[in-house]
């Protein structure tokens, strides 16, 4: 803008559209030298700057395409993983077959199909749940705003030192309200990771003063949570026998250290 400002005033005219050949032609060479000269190096300016973004450009294209690339294997897994679930089931139902030639096949067939179906709906519904935290033994208000739930995940995830903390989707309370009883809260992230993440420094909540009575775990189907209550009882029996030891639940087992070595071992998931 400068350097066409300078032309502007060198042919004594009020704008840019008024700059013409014969007014150019009316310059003495040194000023029209200098003008021609500032403009080329404008021009070589640009040139660099275009070959810049152009660089940044393709640069963002690569990006992308790694980004999609990601995106598409990760599909390609979830897949991988239904074809896998659906070919177990089927072959369940053959052997079933096999095993009774008198079962009527219309039947057979209508079983097959709902057995499938059910195993793509426990599939999506395993990877639902895999985003999602509960939190369990946060004190409920009587009248609890929408903000104060979120607001307790998000110092729930603080005190366990979760670094950078993971974005809430959701955050609500689940269950019949009872006199006396909180709540559990299930929480909503973005990713599994983030879920893996908290669960790993859950053990951070027993340290704190504040939160101690605070825990948090998976969010577990309701034959699940039967099952982990059902350890959870077991571990309590072996904690009473041998008290010497550090008992834990991980990958649906009952795990036992040291109790010097448990603050290493532990993941404080209940």
């Amino acid at each position: 803008t400068s350097e066409i400002q300078k032309v502007v005033k060198a042919v004594n005219v009020s704008c840019a559209s008024e700059v013409t050949e014969s007014a150019l032609m009316k310059l003495n060479k040194n000023p029209l030298a200098q003008i021609v000269n500032s403009l080329l190096g404008l021009i070589e300016q640009n040139v660099e700057l275009c070959k810049c973004a152009a660089g940044k450009m393709d640069q963002l294209k690569l990006d992308k395409i790694a980004d999609q690339k990601l995106l598409i294997e990760l599909q390609q897994t979830q897949m991988n993983s239904v074809q896998e679930t659906v070919k177990s089931e089927m072959k369940s139902w053959a052997d079933v077959v096999k095993k009774n030639s008198n079962v009527n096949q219309r039947n057979v067939k209508q079983l097959t199909e709902n057995s499938v179906k059910q195993a793509v709906r426990a599939v999506n519904e395993e990877e639902r749940r895999s985003k999602n935290l509960m939190i369990y033994g946060w004190q409920e208000k009587e009248k609890e705003a929408d903000f104060e739930v979120i607001k307790a995940a998000k110092e729930v995830f603080d005190e366990v030192d979760i670094y950078p903390l993971p974005h809430i989707l959701e955050a609500y309370r689940i269950g019949k309200k009872e006199q006396g009883k909180n709540r559990p809260i299930k929480v909503e992230l973005e990713s599994a990771d983030d879920v893996e993440s908290a669960l790993r420094r859950a053990r951070n909540l027993k340290d704190s003063d504040k939160l101690k009575n605070v825990y948090i775990g998976p969010d577990r189907t309701k034959e699940n949570q039967l099952a982990h209550n059902e350890l959870v009882k077991q571990m309590k029996l072996m904690i009473s026998k041998d008290p010497s030891k550090h008992y834990f639940i991980r990958q649906k087992k009952i795990c036992s250290v040291d109790k010097d070595l448990s603050s290493q071992t532990s993941t404080g998931v209940r």
